[in-house]
């Protein structure tokens, strides 16, 4: 198990180890034997998704996370596995790009969403990705590998998750020794492309948004081959046919939702990160005020949203505030335009009008891990460390890194013990140091602050971090 997810990870990053490590591989027989169970899928996906979170730019947004994960869950709930543990996350890349891993973890880049007109679009990606997930694609690759060696059994799992993501690191290069044996399975690759077709186009009807946006997709995506010398990243592990996207049409007629209902959700997050991804403030300041020019009714509100939030970004915050607060009062007390009225007054040097305006937002949207985390920020800016710490551990998220590194400040200027060696225990787990881990863990033990009961949970997590390390080195 070690070496097949350390070859895994190695070629999925494009780190230097591949080249090195795959002759190391021994003769493992027969690689059918080698199918992963449902248990090993989720151990690779784990130590992959630490990989990622060290290697590759994830987004820090709390609201376009909250809005991905938003999206996938509901997504999610309609596929074959509605129970299963989804983590959907973000990648700061421009490329349009969307993999699943396995286990359960999906990660959707900036340029997807971007590059999308409409939110069935992303949709259909994000339902396509859960689907190999659902129906494991992954497990069933190794296992139908049976004419092929085991390291190339790796690599053709490797293509499957995640293909040619980050390749100024050296993926592409990774791809490429690959090509040979990807065309020995090609046929059974389309065969998971078609299944993954064709539940994500069911679960896009059930869910309620557009079928028809699979296959506007993949039109705009095999058109923008014909204009270009560097096609999508997406095409590279997803390829595009005309015949595929008859097809997808074909079944998205049959698949029609009573209603189609698209949240602002998308609106919000393409506006804010059209924002975040802009060269100049200035330019996205014109390119929001040429967009109001022509928006239609639905789509005004999303260039004022943009266009305020560009604003912001330039330091004009008295043309900022009356564009937001003509939304609130036009649209409701909607949380984006809540957020960016409360990040207004920080950013302007009103701390005190910033810290209210948080606790409104967090208590009209208290489910809300974007509202959660601005308040925590908030209070801890305000000398109101203790509040901060136990507005955000009531309620923590599992597996963000930034939301531990929030909890260890407002610990450790609250003086709380040992929750500041706690809290950055697993942020250094997460992004899979667990050597520094354990070094925290260590100081909470040894360390003259701790309570009992923060001495006993550091002890356990020590003992969980030094078996996990034991059974990685016996493979």
């Amino acid at each position: 198990m070690k070496r097949i997810t350390a070859l895994i990870l190695a070629l999925l990053l494009g780190l230097p180890a591949a080249a090195s490590m795959a002759p190391q591989l021994p003769d493992m027989g027969d690689p059918s034997s080698q199918a992963l169970s449902p248990m090993q899928e989720r151990e690779i996906g784990r130590q992959m998704m630490m990989e990622v979170r060290r290697r590759l730019p994830l987004l820090h947004d709390p609201e376009v996370e909250d809005y991905v994960r938003d999206l996938g869950s509901r997504l999610a709930s309609r596929s074959d596995q509605p129970s299963l543990d989804f983590e959907f996350f973000v990648i700061d890349d421009g490329a349009i790009n969307a993999f699943a891993m396995p286990g359960g973890h999906i990660g959707v880049n900036v340029g997807l969403i971007l590059s999308a007109r409409r939110e069935s679009e992303v949709a259909a990606v994000l339902a396509h990705e859960i689907s190999h997930v659902t129906q494991r694609h992954i497990a069933r690759s190794v296992a139908a590998s049976e004419r092929l060696s085991f390291r190339t059994a790796a690599l053709l799992l490797t293509a499957l998750i995640i293909g040619s993501q980050d390749p100024q690191a050296g993926s592409a290069a990774a791809m490429a020794s690959m090509a040979g044996s990807v065309q020995q399975q090609l046929n059974f690759s389309r065969t998971f492309e078609r299944e993954a077709d064709a539940l994500g186009i069911r679960m896009l009807g059930e869910a309620g948004f557009d079928p028809d946006g699979m296959p506007r997709f993949f039109e705009r995506l095999l058109e923008s081959t014909r204009y270009s010398n560097q096609p999508p990243e997406y095409l590279s592990t997803h390829p595009v046919t005309e015949s595929r996207i008859a097809e997808s049409a074909a079944r998205a007629d049959q698949v029609r939702p009573r209603k189609v209902f698209e949240s602002p959700g998308f609106g919000l997050a393409r506006a804010k990160l059209a924002v975040l991804k802009a060269g100049q403030p200035n330019h996205a300041i014109a390119d929001f005020q040429a967009q109001l020019r022509d928006a239609s009714p639905q789509a005004a509100p999303y260039a004022r949203y943009g266009l305020a939030l560009a604003y912001m970004a330039n330091r004009e915050f008295d043309k900022a505030r009356p564009l937001l607060q003509s939304l609130v009062k036009q649209q409701g007390e909607e949380l984006a335009y809540l957020l960016a009225l409360a990040r207004l007054e920080r950013d302007s040097g009103r701390p005190a009008e910033a810290l209210e305006r948080f606790r409104q937002a967090q208590a009209l949207y208290p489910e809300s891990y974007a509202a959660r985390y601005y308040y925590a920020e908030a209070l801890v800016d305000a000398g109101e460390p203790a509040q901060a710490f136990h507005l955000l551990n009531r309620a923590m998220p599992s597996r963000d890194p930034a939301a531990y590194w929030l909890l260890a400040k407002a610990a450790s200027e609250a003086r709380l013990g040992a929750e500041p060696q706690l809290a950055m225990a697993e942020y250094h787990y997460l992004r899979g140091d667990l050597s520094s881990a354990l070094a925290q863990l260590h100081q909470a033990l040894e360390g003259p602050t701790a309570t009992p009961h923060q001495a006993a949970r550091a002890a356990a997590r020590k003992d969980e971090l030094q078996r996990e390390i034991q059974q990685a080195a016996g493979g």
